[in-house]
């Protein structure tokens, strides 16, 4: 099993506008998960503005590839969802993710998530795993680690974490007090040597977003 990280940049104003029409106009062109399963659909609250971000499973690169053009041949796609959105999509970016861990359901009926993008130096990404993998069920609480990837494409090098909170109050007191947690600052002293760049986006989900 695979999954795809979608991450488009939209022109100033019209975010909203391309998350509703993939949520509704392309939702029911895609006929459920015809072309894919949906795992989440979100638009960027904090961190990266203007980004519509989705994520989809599939069971390998050959059936990602067969969906997704068939669905890129449709002719209620090519005419009634592309003309809604193209004109407002200034950037794409595709990755290609191998789940390190099983997705974890939120426990409250809305969240929002956080999506980590943490770059690692050459050969740290499994030990990094490892190591995270260790220590994450001491760090969760309200806030969970909802799955953990590893990116085969665009960098191999690159580990995608996401969280989910109850709220953006939430978040900012777990993450402040795990500032006392032993275990994470022990983490965090391997991180000084093995983390590259880090980068924090807050999502709220869409109406058709699995992850709510």
């Amino acid at each position: 099993m695979i999954n795809e990280l979608r991450m488009y940049t939209t022109k100033p104003g019209k975010m909203h506008h391309v998350v509703n029409a993939s949520a509704t106009v392309a939702q029911k062109i895609r006929n459920g998960d015809t072309y894919g399963k949906l795992i989440g659909h979100w638009s960027s609250e904090l961190g990266r503005m203007n980004q519509y971000i989705h994520m989809w499973e599939y069971s390998d690169v050959e059936e990602m590839r067969k969906l997704r053009s068939e669905l890129a041949a449709k002719e209620d796609w090519k005419s009634k969802f592309v003309p809604l959105v193209g004109p407002y999509i200034l950037t794409q970016e595709i990755r290609l993710l191998r789940p390190l861990t099983k997705i974890k359901e939120p426990t409250a009926e809305t969240n929002i998530y956080e999506l980590k993008i943490i770059k690692l130096n050459i050969g740290q990404a499994i030990k990094w795993k490892d190591q995270f993998l260790d220590i994450v069920s001491n760090l969760e609480g309200t806030s969970l680690n909802v799955g953990l990837w590893n990116t085969e494409l665009q960098d191999p090098n690159e580990i995608i974490s996401i969280w989910s909170h109850p709220n953006i109050e939430s978040m900012s007191i777990h993450w402040e007090e795990l500032g006392k947690n032993k275990e994470w600052i022990n983490f965090n002293a391997y991180q000084e040597n093995s983390v590259k760049y880090e980068e924090s986006i807050i999502l709220r989900p869409s109406i058709c977003s699995p992850l709510k």
